[in-house]
């Protein structure tokens, strides 16, 4: 019979094993999004391709994800293993570079002139501190993370993410994460088409097309690429 001693080393690795089974879940459902999308890839005619090239381009994922750089996402498309450092360390060092990495590609538009690049500007810490929404953060606070690397709340790092436009948690994404949740709406999309090539397949002519509102990367990408897919199995039913 184990003693009360030995409980907490039997739950400590029940735990352990738990996290690697959610790891190895998270990572079998990456390349199975990955094979499903070239797969679906082949089924649609050259248009619609050539705006799913677009929408999963790497410089679009690495602005989506964070995943950086665009040669990095190129590597996990053809199958490179995403990375497995996850030390309290690595975690940490990861949420201070997609913040950076969030101040650097989302920039200030100056009010009161017209949209142009030469105008763009990373926002100041002050700028950041009193925009978020729902906390109070000192600037101090907010140039401590981004010039010093310290780690704050995680309330105040919800906070800087929601400011910048993406959800909360995107930061401490790992690689893998990162791109599962980038890939898991648009593989979707994309098997509606196959759904509704399979339906006109069998001779059902009127088919409800999913919205594209849950795909946060570029839905008018993707709505052109329903666009196209259609256009073409129009010409072709003709």
């Amino acid at each position: 019979m184990n003693s009360a001693a030995d409980e907490p080393a039997a739950i400590e690795g029940a735990h352990a094993a738990a996290a690697q089974s959610a790891a190895a879940a998270e990572g079998n459902e990456l390349a199975e999004l990955l094979g499903e999308l070239q797969r679906l890839e082949q089924l649609l005619p050259p248009a619609a391709r050539e705006h799913l090239s677009r929408l999963v381009a790497p410089e679009q994922v690495t602005h989506a994800t964070g995943i950086y750089p665009p040669e990095r996402v190129t590597a996990l498309f053809e199958g490179a293993p995403p990375e497995c450092n996850e030390s309290k360390e690595a975690a940490q060092a990861r949420i201070v570079e997609r913040l950076r990495f969030l101040r650097s590609t989302r920039l200030k538009q100056p009010k009161g002139r017209r949209p142009g690049s030469r105008d763009l500007r990373p926002f100041t810490p002050g700028e950041i501190a009193k925009g978020l929404k729902g906390v109070t953060v000192p600037r101090a606070t907010v140039y401590y993370i981004f010039d010093e690397g310290r780690i704050s709340g995680t309330e105040t790092i919800a906070a800087i993410e929601r400011f910048f436009g993406v959800l909360p948690g995107w930061s401490a994404y790992t690689e893998e994460e990162a791109l599962t949740q980038f890939l898991r709406p648009i593989v979707r999309q994309l098997d509606v088409l196959d759904q509704i090539a399979g339906a006109r397949a069998r001779g059902v002519t009127k088919v409800a097309a999913r919205s594209t509102e849950d795909l946060r990367g570029d839905p008018n990408a993707m709505r052109a690429i329903f666009s196209a897919f259609i256009a073409a199995n129009k010409d072709g039913a003709d």
